[in-house]
């Protein structure tokens, strides 16, 4: 399942309205010292053969949804420093600087 706060699905759906998109896809790649990271990339239109489906506007790839059951995505403004952060229980370490995780 994945959990989005109401301040990150709000920030989700005014960027996907200014892109004018479907809506976005979260992936989980390899990357970095820790193996991975996930990615939000907009897109077009999901596969709707394959992709799973949340608050209708973020399609998860079966790979992803293989290794990550639990998502949770929040939005954080530090300054003027602004970002999603997604975060899963499954995740065993993170590297130093936070941009790649252990599953």
């Amino acid at each position: 399942m994945i959990t989005v706060s109401e301040t990150a699905l709000e920030k989700l759906q005014e960027r996907i309205a200014s892109k004018q998109v479907w809506g976005v896809r979260l992936s989980l790649l390899p990357n970095g010292c820790n193996g991975w990271s996930y990615e939000l990339k907009y897109l077009e239109e999901p596969s709707l053969h394959s992709d799973a489906i949340f608050y209708g506007i973020i399609a998860v790839d079966p790979m992803t949804w293989g290794y990550v059951k639990e998502i949770f995505i929040e939005w954080e403004e530090d300054g003027l420093n602004e970002r999603f952060i997604i975060k899963s229980p499954q995740e065993t370490a993170q590297c130093g600087c936070g941009e790649s995780f252990s599953l």
